[in-house]
């Protein structure tokens, strides 16, 4: 054999081999760091961000699928223009669109010589002739794709590409399925299971933890309590499937019109509660009387089947202000009085706890 092409060989072999151990070594330490990731969206853009190391492509991206549309949206992208970050696929639409509606793999190493009936407009949307894209699934569902384009080196990709881009594919599934798993878990024990607000253990805790920070960092603290007027009439009128749908809505209205740092919580059988961190009694007036209004205007349906059934619901609501040295029992009681005196004045009301110190709104 000739002594050159023997050489070139062996230096192709050599390079061979430290590729496959370069891609072991850092599919090894994308693996730790995923273990260790346990948000979903922080996990696909580091994933993101490590495939276009891996793989050397200038343009790498993630597409989640919304079952209920079916439809493909960027989760998270590395080299993308703006307008492509932005883009929907429908399922079956486009390459990516093919794979999720598929659930296989796709490389095309020259787009133009394997899609040729492809228009010439359609194939200047790609920089590249050469991708790959697969298909993420969990328990043999799809949930998205990886698309990888603009290879820096050699420009084609490979069916070594392929595998391993699968492999990884794979690692990415195992670990998105495990933080759906632990969220579902803690969901269980935070959440209320018809209201789908945080439950009255995870209230007791999280008020305590607020209250910890309103003493320290002398933060103002507004708590709400919220019932709902002769809801055990309405239950025994309507039912209490009825009953159960008017405690979602109420639920849903209360999260529509609250801040994503306020926590809203299931109280009771009727009640609800509101921590509203950093929020000043007067402030915490004004959120009540928006929720108490949002509910009064709402339409409650007595039966799903017919429009014609409808009714009203009204709240009452307490509001309290947190102080310096109060304890939580003190600041719910506080809130529990407030309600109380809104009932008596005839329901539908919102009233606030009257301190004997000078209170500051």
């Amino acid at each position: 054999m000739d002594l050159n092409k023997l050489l070139a060989e062996n230096a192709l072999l050599n390079n061979s081999t430290n590729e496959y151990k370069r891609f072991w070594d850092l599919l090894v330490e994308a693996d730790t760091a995923m273990s260790s990731i346990i948000d979903i969206d922080k996990l696909i853009a580091f994933v993101v961000n490590k495939l276009a190391e891996i793989f050397r492509a200038s343009r790498v991206s993630f597409m989640l699928l919304d079952e209920a549309r079916g439809e493909l949206s960027v989760k998270a992208s590395r080299g993308l223009d703006p307008a492509a970050s932005e883009a929907k696929l429908k399922l079956g639409e486009a390459f990516g669109g093919w794979v999720a509606k598929e659930g296989e793999s796709l490389l095309v190493k020259n787009v133009e010589v394997e899609y040729p009936e492809l228009s010439k407009d359609r194939l200047s949307r790609y920089a590249s002739k050469s991708f790959v894209i697969v298909p993420i699934k969990i328990e043999g569902e799809v949930v998205g794709v990886l698309n990888l384009t603009d290879k820096k080196e050699q420009g084609t990709f490979t069916e070594e590409d392929l595998k391993m881009l699968t492999l990884i594919g794979r690692h990415l599934a195992l670990h998105i399925e495990n933080i759906r798993l632990l969220e579902k878990n803690k969901n269980l024990v935070t959440l209320d299971s018809l209201t789908n607000l945080f439950n009255h253990r995870y209230f007791q805790e999280q008020l305590l933890e607020e209250i910890y920070r309103a003493e320290r960092y002398r933060h103002p603290l507004g708590l709400i309590m919220l019932d709902i007027d002769n809801f055990k009439n309405y239950n025994e009128t309507n039912g209490y499937p009825a009953g159960d749908s008017a405690l979602r809505q109420v639920a849903v209205i209360l999260k529509d019109n609250t801040r994503k740092a306020d926590i809203t919580s299931r109280y009771g059988p009727e009640e609800f509660m509101l921590i509203l961190p950093e929020v000043k009694l007067k402030a915490a007036i004004l959120v009540a009387e928006k929720l108490r209004e949002k509910v009064s205007d709402a339409v409650f349906a007595r039966d799903r089947a017919s429009s014609f059934e409808i009714t009203r619901l009204t709240v009452s609501v307490g509001v309290a202000a947190y102080r310096v040295g109060m304890n939580k029992e003190e600041l719910i009681q506080h809130a529990g009085a407030a309600l109380s005196e809104a009932k008596q004045q005839g329901k539908n009301k919102v009233c606030f706890y009257r301190q004997a110190w000078k209170l500051r709104l």
